[in-house]
């Protein structure tokens, strides 16, 4: 699925990744989700990031962590890989799953995980790259909508990169183990 490349430092991956998981899981009347035609897209699926707190003023990505290092910044890392986060994963309907929000920005805009992954894969270089993207997807990935920032060590303030291809992985991570748990048929993969 590409995540071995995403956990080895090549961020990049993430589109690939979200154009496996669209075509895993996406939906439509003309597009058929291969798991949907093995019998696997519904039931309940692990999610490790909970819903969002409807009485938080503050931005949240309910799928990553921030990881600062010396001399190279600060990223959103998938809960995968590090540690898992606050909320304790649960397994949840598909339809919940996929439809809830896990990403609020500064503008009040709410993200579910089809949202991400239909971004990345088919308008932000996971199968097609489009000259002008969705204007809160664009925001999001490019300009900081969760207006997250860190002080680089020389008391300027730079702002973090977008948090999208970060959730991508944390997704794959839970659809690889929820295939890992229900599935009847054995799935390679290691676990993170």
């Amino acid at each position: 699925m590409g995540c071995e490349h995403y956990d080895a430092g090549r961020e990049v991956a993430g589109k690939h990744i979200a154009l496996n998981l669209r075509v895993l899981l996406h939906q439509t009347p003309k597009s058929h989700a291969l798991l949907q035609q093995l019998g696997l897209r519904g039931g309940n699926y692990l999610d490790t990031a909970g819903v969002l707190n409807p009485n938080n003023l503050l931005t949240e990505c309910k799928l990553t962590g921030m990881q600062i290092t010396t001399g190279h910044g600060a990223r959103h890392v998938p809960l995968v890989l590090i540690g898992g986060g606050a909320f304790g994963a649960k397994k949840v309907p598909f339809a919940e799953w996929w439809n809830n929000a896990v990403v609020k920005d500064k503008a009040g805009r709410n993200f579910n995980r089809r949202d991400l992954i239909l971004n990345v894969s088919n308008t932000d270089g996971g199968a097609h790259v489009d000259p002008e993207l969705d204007d809160a997807y664009l925001q999001l990935s490019r300009q900081n909508s969760l207006g997250w920032e860190f002080n680089a060590g020389n008391g300027i303030l730079q702002q973090m990169s977008g948090p999208e291809l970060a959730c991508t992985r944390q997704i794959a991570h839970e659809v690889l183990s929820t295939l890992a748990i229900t599935a009847s048929w054995a799935i390679p993969h290691k676990p993170a």
